[in-house]
């Protein structure tokens, strides 16, 4: 008798183990999940999900302590991912990421970030650990003997809560009847809800107008005026997390003093660019350059532009230069099946696609190495035959990591650019603007190349996206006046230049990049088609303005012309 109450004992100290062991990681995770969320609503809802998802694996395991773990585990998985993306790109997981953020050319870019993947591996290893114990402490006491019907019994009681919960006309209700546009602009409030949204919501939206409000503003037709016999070649470097560091108000020595961002006798417009992304999320740039759109007019489905946008196109720059007779090439720093690029650069209208394989490049090469291989195919094009020429080229060695040691830099650029600083700001903007200042005698270079031989050229270059320094860029200070202050971190730049004969156009400052097609094609003295006019005179219009145009009378004009009577986006 002594040895069966020994063995009850030990039995019950190894389920209140196992209980204990899952109800503090789930007591954990939550509290780190719920201090994301900033409204009370959505911190409910998230609380109710994850303790109706607790309920639903205690019963399928029949171990209160393992379901209880394991629902604390995701929920910790949910709030690290999310909040590492918040860090990284400053948006929310969403569970589309799950779908076309996991292949090699993925995996290849979080190698290059240790902090990410120890951190992931780390917690994989100790949460797989914590489950096989609390497993092995608990025995499935009241699944023994029940019959199978009765485990599928339970299990259906077991689910109401949680179809409860996600029911749109529940208890939840406000939390469920977000539009799409809500739904981008609180993701960032609340995160975990967001994720939590994005299971069912993931479909494109089109942007909402009054079908008759195209006629409320003239938006005009397609040009008549004939190109110039002689059509500028068009070169447009997108430039990979840049932006002019003298926007930081701490990075004030010589070295944040780039002639990259300076203008010179031959520039033409250049300021302050807005994009619609930050520390990442290099295609939604691609998209709003070439399509004249922001990829946040689709919704949340709308972050996925190369997969959910690009195939329904109808207008986009390199089409039009294509009606004009132009050859459109892409020089591209990444395998081509990196977020489908090839493919949708194909929707978008290039004529051929040149990735790092073709290239030659690795994830170390120089902005001069890009460059040396795009003049190489420049000019094996330009051989080919008398065509004007537009080329896409995208930049890599400017995406992070940034913190790395110093000493990995030559002199002068081993030693702290801000001796008065930590070691992380000194390290990440010793990196930085070492890598800028090459992308700066890159680009310098480039336009030499291009306009040597007299061939009229148009050359641009603009900043993607902000670098996010592992969250420590959000917080630093910056020069922009206080107007600007609340769109800072979408701010980087943009310059056109050419050996043209052109006078200065307007710099608009900022310019939203959806216009800054129809501004080279301006630039180019090319003719527009009535698409790209309807969005020159936007631009003109809303002071270069896109979503935030002060005038949003004009702006869901422009929707109804582009969406409804030009049919731009075709499902």
């Amino acid at each position: 008798m002594e040895g069966i109450g020994m063995n009850a004992a030990g039995k019950w100290l190894r389920r209140g183990l196992a209980w204990m062991l899952g109800a503090g990681t789930l007591a954990m995770a939550l509290t780190r999940l719920l201090s994301a969320e900033t409204d009370d609503p959505e911190r409910m809802f998230c609380l109710a999900i994850a303790l109706a998802l607790a309920l639903i694996l205690v019963v399928a395991s029949g171990r209160i302590g393992f379901g209880l773990l394991v629902a604390g585990a995701l929920a910790g998985i949910v709030w690290l991912a999310g909040s590492l993306e918040l860090t990284y790109l400053h948006q929310p997981l969403l569970v589309s990421d799950l779908r076309y953020f996991t292949g090699a050319s993925t995996a290849e870019v979080i190698a290059h970030y240790p902090t990410l993947w120890h951190k992931y591996a780390m917690d994989a290893i100790g949460g797989l650990l914590l489950g096989f114990v609390a497993w092995r402490l608990e025995s499935p006491g009241w699944w023994r003997g029940r019959t199978l019907r009765a485990r599928g019994g339970a299990l259906l009681l077991a689910l109401l809560p949680l179809l409860l919960i996600t029911w749109p006309q529940g208890p939840f209700q406000s939390v469920h009847a977000v539009t799409p546009w809500e739904f981008v602009s609180q993701a960032n409030r609340n995160p975990t809800t967001a994720f939590l949204r994005s299971l069912t919501r993931m479909r494109v939206h089109m942007p909402a107008y009054a079908p008759d409000a195209a006629a409320d503003f003239d938006w005009g037709t397609a040009s008549t005026a004939q190109a110039p016999a002689r059509r500028p070649d068009l070169v447009t470097v997108l430039e990979e997390s840049t932006l002019d560091p003298r926007q930081w108000s701490i990075c004030n020595v010589p070295r944040c003093t780039v002639p990259l961002f300076d203008p010179d006798g031959n520039t033409h417009a250049h300021g302050l660019l807005k994009v619609h992304t930050y520390g990442g999320a290099t295609w939604t740039s691609e998209f709003a350059f070439l399509t004249g759109l922001p990829h946040t007019l689709f919704g949340p489905a709308g972050v996925y532009a190369p997969f959910n946008l690009a195939p329904h196109m109808r207008e986009t720059l390199p089409r039009r230069l294509k009606a004009l007779g132009y050859r459109t090439i892409a020089i591209y720093p990444m395998p081509r099946n990196f977020m489908r690029a090839g493919d949708a650069y194909a929707e978008y209208g290039f004529d051929e696609f040149y990735d790092s394989q073709d290239l030659g490049l690795v994830w170390e090469s120089t902005d001069s190495d890009l460059m040396r291989r795009f003049v190489d195919v420049l000019r094996r094009e330009r051989a080919k035959d008398d065509r004007p020429l537009f080329f896409m080229v995208l930049t890599m060695r400017q995406h992070g990591p940034h913190d790395l040691p110093l000493d990995d830099l030559p002199a002068p650029w081993n030693q702290p650019p801000l001796p008065g600083f930590d070691a992380r700001i000194n390290r990440n903007l010793g990196h930085y603007l070492f890598r800028l200042h090459q992308s700066s005698d890159a680009i310098a270079e480039l336009r030499r190349d291009l306009f040597a031989d007299g061939r009229p050229t148009v050359l641009a270059h603009f900043g993607d996206h902000h670098p996010a320094f592992d969250g420590l860029e959000a917080k630093l200070p910056n020069t922009l006046p206080a107007e600007l202050q609340p769109e800072a971190y979408a701010l980087t730049y943009y310059r056109i230049d050419s050996n043209l004969d052109r006078t200065p156009f307007t710099s608009h400052s900022p310019l939203d990049l959806a216009f800054l097609a129809g501004l080279m094609l301006d630039i180019a003295d090319l003719p527009k088609n009535a698409y790209f006019e309807a969005n020159a005179r936007l631009r003109e219009h809303c002071g270069g303005r896109f979503d935030d145009c002060p005038n949003r009378p004009l702006l869901d004009s422009y929707l109804a012309r582009t969406f409804g009577e030009l049919r731009v986006f075709e499902k």
